[in-house]
């Protein structure tokens, strides 16, 4: 029987993992990602005159976001991470048959894909210059939305297996209760990404650089959960072992 990791363990597994992640990802994107946002301004830059002649200029220069770019992905993984650590805390042992390492492990890639991928499918990221200025708040709303909904469809499925579990069809095995919380997800995700508004701004970026953008940028998200769950489970694994072998040893009599 494994013993239940304390909050303590967890949060240093979570932060180490998100950290470790965010690194990784972020050199991903600043070697490969990088080129492809650069040949998107210099796109823009053939419109330099227009923005000369309305007094627009650069806020900030590409150094400094080249090192924004590392500073927003360790925020990004230390948010994540905390969120992580407290789901996990408070919902770990639901689920009893599972370990502390694979629950986290299922757990970091359902909400990778909740609150990351399923979004970016329905909203995929776009280089700079594409979108108008005028609808940055309504999308960034439409975002928002979308993630709370996605990870409230996540939530109620996982519920939904957790409840058939208590009820006959635990006799049959575990397959019939995921196929139905599955099930339940899929109905549900597609009534989300249905009904949500699309994104209508209009892209004046070729296609080799706007899609190369965004399969870049999905995958440095991929990369970041997968990271992530694989990180905080092998680190949570170390202090989820048997309680039998964390009995402190009992000195033998010495006999003479």
């Amino acid at each position: 029987m494994q013993t239940r990791p304390p909050i303590g363990s967890i949060l240093k597994a979570a932060v180490i993992g998100g950290l470790i992640a965010a690194l990784v990802v972020a050199v991903f994107n600043f070697f490969v990602t990088e080129p492809v946002i650069d040949r998107a301004i210099a796109l823009e830059e053939l419109l330099r005159h227009v923005q000369e002649a309305t007094g627009e200029t650069l806020l900030v220069d590409r150094d400094t976001q080249r090192v924004g770019l590392f500073v927003g992905f360790v925020l990004y993984g230390l948010a994540w991470a905390l969120l992580f650590a407290v789901v996990f805390h408070l919902t770990q042992g639901r689920f009893k048959t599972m370990r502390a390492s694979s629950y986290g492990l299922l757990l970091a890639l359902l909400m990778g894909w909740s609150v990351a991928v399923f979004p970016f499918l329905k909203y995929p990221a776009n280089p700079p210059g594409v979108g108008d200025p005028e609808t940055i708040q309504y999308r960034q709303i439409l975002y928002l939305a979308f993630v709370m909904l996605s990870g409230v469809a996540t939530i109620v499925s996982l519920a939904v297996c957790r409840y058939l579990g208590r009820l006959t069809l635990r006799r049959h095995g575990g397959s019939p209760r995921w196929l139905m919380a599955a099930a339940v997800y899929v109905a549900s995700a597609a009534v989300l990404y249905t009904a949500m508004p699309a994104n209508t701004d209009p892209v004046h970026m070729p296609n080799d650089v706007v899609w190369p953008f965004r399969l870049l940028s999905l995958a440095g998200l991929g990369l970041f959960w997968t990271l992530f769950a694989g990180s905080f489970a092998w680190l949570i694994r170390a202090r989820s072992v048997p309680g039998a072998r964390r009995m402190p040893a009992v000195p033998r009599p010495q006999h003479l």
